[in-house]
């Protein structure tokens, strides 16, 4: 069952690439110090935490309080800022998107773009290709999300198969007091490793998103194919992501989804047009998503509710898998659930 690539650090790595691929504009800054790919990286290392319980059993109490911590002790705001990002990165890789974006700013005016970028969250869909771009970044999520309702029955079914084990029929220890701490946790904002912004230098980065946005269906998420990432080596990471195949039919964004929708298009043009460097408040604001960050902050709630009522070890894995990941075919408020349903 635990056939998949190891990963951790490597997940980082995708959600970093700037849209050098597609521009024609002089040398972007360095990705470490550009607000996308810094932002990105807090929901690529949900999804390393996804890719880690994927592939290790949960075979001690030790393990799984290790677990419990590491998704309970997510702060929301970066979540969801880093979801908007990370789709904003795939967006900015489409070229006739990231033309027309240029075009519109040479035309209208650097000043006249950000007006419009600050006072009209869907300007960005209406330019060319700017469907077409949010489709890419639609598609990859969709594939994405479809791996954390995986993660989510799979540790739901050890959640039954672990009581056979004397440590997971132990009762869970003061989960009032682990609830109220991870809670205090969550609040805080979590820095990026050195790992992960080493590999924000990776050089085929740019390679990697442009091929994975052109044709972004495949049978598996992107993060289950990239290569374990050593903190000397970054560029390594993608060496053996192989060719994504034909791009699935059109997705269409569900109602109350639209804002979330939009400012990833919206972010992704100020993006292209590299404004972090002089228009650092504007991108805040519009990777500060009211939807998602409600929905994500809801579904916090509904864990630590779950940790603090668990009476035994088990139950804790199926805190982690209903409210922490998701589970198929389900409308329980989780973080899968989050970043899933803003397209169908």
């Amino acid at each position: 069952m635990r056939t998949r690539t190891r990963i951790f650090a490597a997940a980082i790595a995708l959600a970093a690439a700037a849209p050098m691929a597609v521009s024609q504009a002089p040398a972007a800054a360095p990705a470490e110090s550009r607000m996308l790919p810094s932002a990105a990286a807090s929901y690529a290392e949900y999804q390393g935490h996804v890719t880690q319980i994927m592939n290790d059993e949960l075979n001690s109490a030790a393990e799984l309080n290790k677990q419990v911590q590491t998704f309970g002790s997510a702060n929301v705001n970066q979540l969801s800022s880093g979801w908007i990002s990370y789709g904003a990165i795939l967006a900015a890789q489409n070229p006739e998107f990231a033309e027309s974006v240029r075009k519109a700013d040479a035309d209208y005016g650097r000043e006249r773009m950000m007006l419009a970028f600050k006072n009209e969250m869907g300007y960005a869909r209406t330019l060319d290709g700017g469907e077409a771009a949010l489709q890419a970044a639609l598609s990859v999520n969709a594939h994405e999300t479809a791996r954390i309702s995986q993660a989510g029955l799979m540790v739901r079914e050890q959640s039954f198969t672990m009581q056979k084990f004397g440590w997971a029929k132990s009762k869970a220890a003061d989960p009032t007091k682990t609830a109220a701490a991870l809670k205090a946790a969550s609040g805080e904002p979590k820095p990026v490793s050195d790992a992960f912004k080493q590999a924000f230098s990776a050089p085929d980065l740019n390679a990697v998103l442009a091929s994975l946005t052109t044709s972004p269906a495949t049978s598996q998420s992107i993060w289950d194919k990239v290569a374990t990432l050593t903190v000397s080596a970054p560029g390594d990471a993608f060496k053996s992501i192989s060719p994504v195949v034909a791009a699935p039919n059109a997705m269409t964004v569900k109602p109350g989804h639209e804002g979330s929708a939009n400012r990833m298009l919206n972010l992704g043009a100020q993006h292209v047009l590299m404004a972090d460097q002089t228009y650092s408040d504007t991108m805040n604001a519009t990777m500060d998503d009211p939807t998602s960050r409600g929905c994500m902050a809801f579904a916090k709630q509904q864990f630590f509710g779950c940790v603090s009522s668990a009476t035994h070890n088990y139950s804790l894995a199926a805190c982690i898998a209903e409210r922490a990941l998701q589970l198929p075919k389900t409308q329980t408020e989780s973080i899968g659930l989050c970043v899933s349903q803003i397209a169908q």
